[in-house]
């Protein structure tokens, strides 16, 4: 965990010159591939992700570790070059698997989805993830610390792996040279972002493109990509992003008859509903967008002072997660537990100062099923 956050702390600063060097150039080029309400709320999702993950991460890397010393064919060791490059072969191939159901089945897909809800896609969409998907991921993961991969080299493989999909999230380089269709790229990763019916299921590879190519899910990028989710609309509220699939088919679990579909609802394909709802309650056929759907603030009719708000509660969530990453190790479980609600409340507030006074067909138009 001190090597992820080492990591982690030091790629910041990197990422941060990247973003506003992106923004510059969009600027530049008359691209709008930047709004401060979509960039603040995807970057609010990596903010309460990597404060959660003082708990879940360390939970995570705990029961590898348990694993690994117990139940691994054979040990490989942590400095031997072989053991770096068979690790990252393994882990590339589980990432794909992991990846793939993840947009496949049900309650994956509701702790994956977060990171697909943005209608731009720019460098803080890179960073807008899933607070949960890593804890969900876990038992996938256990396949690796069976083979042997030692709880260190696989943390960091999981981090250089998120480090290195960071560059890929751009529309400002196209088809790159050389490695295009051999790792993945910006063009590969626009598609599987995409919404468009031909570029759906598709791209799913962390590093190397080799998986989509073997099992049939890649594509090149072809017609001008459409960003976002089919079913609910984006919002500026990182936190409730990681619950928004989750009530979706919450609602549905309580409305079913039969109680096999209020348990397997949630196991079945992506949007898989029971019979007699999806007849009575119909959702409404999706219809690709010509432009973004989503794009009203509280400032909009409220003035500028909303969004001055909204940055300097950012700040303070920003600030006390630096804090509460940087002494998780020092600080006792009620001082992580406060600062991890005190980060949560400011990302709350960031969210009113965005979400518009009274939403509209206009700012929020339902994607169906939850706007």
């Amino acid at each position: 965990m001190l090597d992820n956050n080492a990591l982690v702390a030091a790629a910041t600063p990197v990422f941060l010159v990247m973003i506003a060097a992106e923004a510059w150039l969009a600027h530049r080029r008359r691209i709008e591939a930047y709004s401060l309400a979509d960039s603040l709320t995807s970057m609010a999702c990596g903010i309460w992700t990597v404060t959660l993950e003082v708990f879940t991460k360390s939970a995570m890397l705990l029961a590898y570790g348990w694993v690994f010393s117990h139940l691994s064919l054979w040990e490989s060791a942590p400095g031997a070059v072989w053991t770096w490059a068979w690790s990252f072969v393994a882990f590339d191939f589980v990432y794909y698997w992991a990846h793939r159901w993840s947009h496949e089945i049900n309650f994956l897909w509701a702790v994956h989805s977060p990171h697909h809800q943005s209608e731009e896609f720019n460098l803080t969409t890179a960073l807008r993830q899933g607070a949960f998907q890593d804890l969900f991921h876990a038992p996938l993961f256990m396949v690796l610390a069976l083979l042997g991969c030692p709880p260190g080299v696989f943390i960091i493989q999981l981090t250089l792996s998120k480090f290195y999909q960071f560059w890929i999230h751009t529309r400002l380089i196209g088809r790159v040279p050389l490695i295009e269709g051999i790792l993945n790229t910006p063009s590969a990763h626009r598609v599987h972002h995409a919404v468009n019916d031909v570029y759906l299921d598709r791209n799913y590879a962390g590093t190397l493109m080799i998986w989509d190519r073997l099992f049939g899910t890649y594509i090149e990028e072809g017609e001008q990509c459409v960003y976002g989710v089919r079913k609910g609309g984006p919002g500026w509220n990182a936190v409730w992003a990681q619950f928004a699939w989750p009530a979706v088919m919450w609602r549905d679990a309580v409305r079913a008859t039969r109680w096999s579909d209020k348990l397997s609802l949630w196991f079945r394909h992506t949007g898989w509903r029971p019979a007699d709802l999806a007849a009575a309650d119909p959702w409404p056929p999706f219809t690709l967008p010509a432009g973004r759907l989503y794009t009203a603030t509280r400032a909009t009719a409220g003035g500028q002072r909303w969004t001055i708000a909204a940055l300097l509660a950012f700040a303070a969530a920003v600030v006390m997660q630096n804090q509460l990453i940087a002494h998780a190790a020092l600080l006792s479980m009620p001082a992580r537990l406060a600062l991890v609600a005190a980060v949560t409340a400011a990302l709350l507030l960031v969210a009113y100062c965005l979400q518009p006074a009274a939403p509209s067909a206009a700012s929020a138009p339902a994607r169906t099923p939850a706007s």
